[in-house]
């Protein structure tokens, strides 16, 4: 990685904080519905809810496994924006960008969180808008200025 190359690596906390939520909900829901005999502890397989925090706890273990596979990595150089994952990477030049638009400010409700949830990219070769989520990615403050200096040179430009 030069100096001039910044990485932005996809956010995983998300899935691990959850993950481990309902890991400690399922463990202190077992230890409060289970059954105490002789020195023995056995677990009520006949209850719903025990199914539902399963079924929740191997979603989001899906979840963080395909995001963790997938490694997303947005990657800024001088003169282009690579978006990478494991499988391939796309490469999109300064130059092949039209606009750059933001998603409504929302109330800040608290200083970790950006205020501007998603940046639209219009591109040469592309009729649909492509469409960045910002707070998937580490250090989203950092990206979003970014995008903002992306936006300046391309009404500069213009």
């Amino acid at each position: 990685m030069t100096k001039e190359e910044r990485k932005y690596k996809s956010r995983l906390d998300f899935y691990y904080n959850s993950l481990i939520i309902y890991f400690i909900f399922f463990v202190a829901y077992t230890l409060i519905r289970g059954e105490f005999s002789r020195e023995k502890f056995s677990i009520l397989l006949n209850d719903p809810i025990i199914y539902v925090i399963i079924i929740f706890m191997i979603f989001l273990l899906l979840a963080l496994i395909s995001n963790a596979i997938r490694a997303k990595t947005l990657i800024f150089t001088a003169d282009k924006i690579i978006l990478k994952n494991r499988f391939g990477q796309r490469e999109l030049n300064k130059s092949e960008i039209l606009l750059v638009k933001f998603s409504r400010e929302r109330k800040r409700r608290s200083e970790d969180k950006s205020l501007i949830r998603i940046v639209k990219l219009k591109l040469i070769s592309r009729k649909r808008l492509l469409r960045i989520r910002v707070s998937e990615f580490n250090n989203e403050n950092e990206l979003i200025n970014e995008f903002k200096t992306i936006a300046r040179d391309i009404t500069s430009r213009q």
